[in-house]
């Protein structure tokens, strides 16, 4: 990929020779109205957004005289230069960079279970619809409704007294505070049987009672709360917000007349799926939230990031249990645990995972297991085994045909289309530019009157075309050097499409009859171009530009100039190849600009023709 990035390096020299041609003369004069009207609604915004801006910083950037002096057009060069050198050095600093997660993100992770009571459910059940188990334990305030069914019919409701009884027709008084709603039921459906023959009693919870707790600690709003009886340390909690930032998850407290009634850790349940509470609240209960234990990071190679909770008795292995793991992608080999001593952080070597068995935590460790740096790639087209492959550091595009089982019996090698991400950024780098400069083109073209004497359907129609164009990220490969296959590292996101063998060569532009001809190896490009009807009437013919099936693009003009590799006698057409031939542009400035549109415009149309080829021929 660096090497890459220094053929980009080099390539970018040539964009600035191409604009050392011209100069575009921007000055104070008024824009042409009708030159404006003219314009396509999209472009004629952009010039106008472009002109307004060159306007506000005018004063300060330019004098009057540099408009047409050389030395304004040296400056613009090497402006331009700069913004190329500047964007590929970045990219290639990042690629250089390592590709571990940083452990800057320490403060990025959170503590963990704390987005627990954003998500619980808050709203309790209404005080007329109660729905506690049987074994609810009655008090004061409950009501209750029985009803009697056969000999005697009854129907009524009765509520707990102060003294947790209720007194009920026939049956007299009985005290129920402290029963299980089951341990009720049995007394009274007994008592029934006892007194009346044939008659079936039914008893039913009608009515929860209130009760009043404290909530302390490091609650996120301590207070005293009104619950419903069948409420439990965790409806608690949650109506007071949750747990602030310097409160336990590990240890929340149920205190009854002084006395520790339960204890809720609630790791058991969100890592372990213990449901441990059976506890229900009662008036003057106090739920108290302890202070925070040790909290340690872990980040990297595992599989739940996060800062855990430690108990004074459990031990740094357990932080790696409570985030889920380590990766298959871990490097053993890399491990850390940083610590505050002396008020410094210092970096403790842990030759492995084993050690953590038997180290202490101490508040605000931090464990760091390297990731191997693997990344995903992606082969189609004429392989065995198309899909996408995990390539480990290092491993070319060699290893990623092998890993695809290799060609199949049809591949067309020399059509081979390789896309990466940073390749493409540097496409839509340099798309941003060349439209710039043809907004600046128009402009000068407009202050200068030149719309009567040029026809501007074309450069405006290229204008659209590179505005609207997705900027793609092929890189140049020839997979029949095997040289180049061990050269070019995979990156993640990479991909590789092989087409199979084609028997056409495509015509494109200012010709009769656009599509595909059929391959002659012993016929040269004006075969071609005769095969297809010929050029029509506006035609450039010094300026026709073959695509080979590899990405590479040639000029093929009568003209030398610093775009042919070869002359043109020696333009070799292979079976894939897109001949484009487009329509002549009278402005000078735009001839030029248009070098780079139609590279950039053949690509895309390129990795179209070939994929399309791979998808007819399977």
């Amino acid at each position: 990929m660096l090497n890459f990035i220094k053929i980009l390096m080099k390539k970018s020299t040539y964009l600035v020779y191409l604009f050392s041609f011209f100069t575009f003369a921007i000055n104070s004069q008024e824009l042409d109205e009708d030159f404006l009207k003219s314009l396509p609604d999209d472009i004629r915004q952009d010039v106008l957004m472009k002109t307004e801006g060159q306007t506000e910083g005018k004063e300060k950037k330019y004098r009057p005289s540099q408009f047409s002096s050389k030395l304004e057009q040296q400056e613009e060069l090497m402006s331009l230069k700069l913004r190329i050198e500047s964007d590929l050095a970045e990219l290639e600093k990042r690629l250089q960079s390592d590709s571990d997660l940083s452990k800057n993100t320490i403060d990025e992770l959170k503590i963990f279970g704390s987005d627990f009571f954003s998500t619980y459910q808050t709203s309790f059940m209404p005080l007329n619809e109660p729905n506690p188990d049987s074994f609810y334990t009655l008090d004061t305030g409950d009501v209750l409704k029985i009803q009697f069914i056969g000999q005697k019919e009854f129907i009524d409701t009765f509520e707990l007294g102060g003294d947790g009884s209720v007194n009920i027709p026939d049956l007299g008084k009985l005290v129920l505070a402290g029963l299980s709603l089951n341990d009720v039921s049995e007394l009274i459906k007994n008592k029934v049987n006892e007194i009346f023959i044939g008659t079936e009693a039914f008893i039913s919870l009608h009515e929860l009672r209130d009760i009043n707790v404290l909530i302390s600690g490091n609650a996120a709003n301590p207070g005293v709360y009104t619950l419903t009886g069948n409420s439990n340390i965790l409806h608690a909690i949650s109506i007071a917000g949750g747990i602030n930032e310097y409160g336990s998850y590990r240890e929340i407290n149920l205190l009854r007349n002084n006395k520790l009634i339960e204890t809720l850790d609630l790791y058991d349940l969100l890592i372990n799926g213990k449901f441990n509470i059976s506890k229900r609240l009662r008036s003057g209960d106090v739920i108290f939230v302890s202070a925070q234990k040790s909290i340690i990071s872990i980040n990297g190679a595992i599989k739940r990031p996060a800062k855990y909770e430690l108990k004074d008795n459990e031990n740094l292995d357990r932080v790696i249990f409570y985030a889920n793991g380590i990766k298959q992608t871990a490097d053993l080999q890399n491990i850390s645990l940083e610590r505050i001593l002396d008020n410094k952080i210092k970096s403790i070597p842990i030759v492995s995972l084993s050690q953590f068995n038997s180290i202490k935590p101490i508040d605000g460790d931090h464990i760091y297991i390297r990731d191997f740096p693997y990344r995903s790639a992606t082969v189609s087209g004429a392989v065995l085994k198309p899909g996408r492959y995990t390539m480990a550091p290092g491993e070319t595009i060699y290893d990623l045909i092998a890993k695809a089982g290799g060609y199949s019996e049809n591949a067309y090698t020399f059509g081979a289309i390789y896309e990466n991400d940073d390749a493409r950024i540097i496409n839509i780098k340099a798309k941003e530019i060349l439209y710039k400069e043809f907004l600046d083109n128009i402009i000068a073209m407009s202050q200068q009157n030149v719309g009567d004497r040029f026809d501007l359907t074309p450069i405006l129609g290229l204008i659209q075309e590179i505005k609207n164009s997705e900027s793609n990220g092929r890189i140049v490969v020839d997979l029949n050097n095997d040289e180049m296959k061990h050269v070019i590292r995979v990156s993640d996101g990479d991909s590789l499409n092989i087409p199979e063998q084609t028997n056409n060569v495509y015509v494109y532009g200012e010709v009769s009859s656009e599509g595909a001809v059929m391959f002659d190896e012993n016929q040269n490009l004006n075969y071609f171009i005769n095969k297809s009807g010929g050029f029509k009437q506006y035609a450039d013919a010094e300026s026709i530009y073959v695509l080979h099936p590899n990405g590479e693009t040639q000029r093929y003009s009568t003209k030398r100039n610093i775009f042919e590799s070869q002359p043109k006698s020696n333009v070799e057409i292979f079976p894939g190849s897109v001949i484009f031939v487009p329509k002549k542009l009278d402005d000078s400035v735009s001839r030029r600009l248009a070098t780079q549109a139609y590279v950039s415009i053949l690509g895309s149309l390129g990795i179209a023709l070939a994929s399309l080829s791979t998808i007819n021929n399977n």
